[in-house]
């Protein structure tokens, strides 16, 4: 396995994770908003990963940015960014008391956050995908494809 590939697979499991965050956070925003839920426990649901989601963006983004994926890295800074300026004006969190009133701005908040999260996803699969494909392309990884291939065709019992 090469630098290359762990570092897109770390990308690719840390976007994932951040793209579920924000999908689950619009889904509780809708069952509020439908009434479904009350607006203690979507503060509670929303709430209690806050730190962590701004954890594993922080961590994402200085990974890439110490490999050197400029590109992509530059763009999760832009995201970090606009977390640290949620965090820094006390919008990063859910107040029970006046979530009805803060309720359109939060899902379109979180709508630009799923787009940019959904955006960076689609990135990173790619590359992940490139580097996987490039790995193969070497003799070493042509003859480490070639044994996978026998060890998957000899278990195909009669097939």
């Amino acid at each position: 396995m090469s630098l290359e590939f762990v570092v897109w697979l770390f990308a690719f499991l840390m976007q994932a994770s951040m793209l579920g965050r924000t999908m689950y956070a619009l889904i509780s925003l809708s069952d509020l908003e439908n009434d479904f839920i009350n607006p203690y426990d979507l503060t509670l649901r929303l709430n209690q990963f806050v730190v962590l989601e701004y954890a594993a963006q922080a961590l994402l983004t200085a990974s890439l940015l110490l490999t050197g994926k400029w590109l992509i890295g530059l763009l999760q800074l832009a995201m970090l960014a606009f977390l640290l300026h949620n965090w820094s004006t006390r919008r990063h969190v859910v107040d029970a008391t006046d979530v009805f009133r803060q309720l359109p701005v939060q899902k379109k908040r979180r709508l630009i956050m799923f787009g940019s999260f959904l955006l960076f996803f689609v990135i990173i699969t790619y590359r992940l995908i490139e580097s996987v494909i490039h790995g193969l392309l070497t003799d070493e990884g042509r003859a480490s494809a070639k044994r996978l291939f026998q060890d998957a065709a000899a278990t195909l019992h009669g097939y």
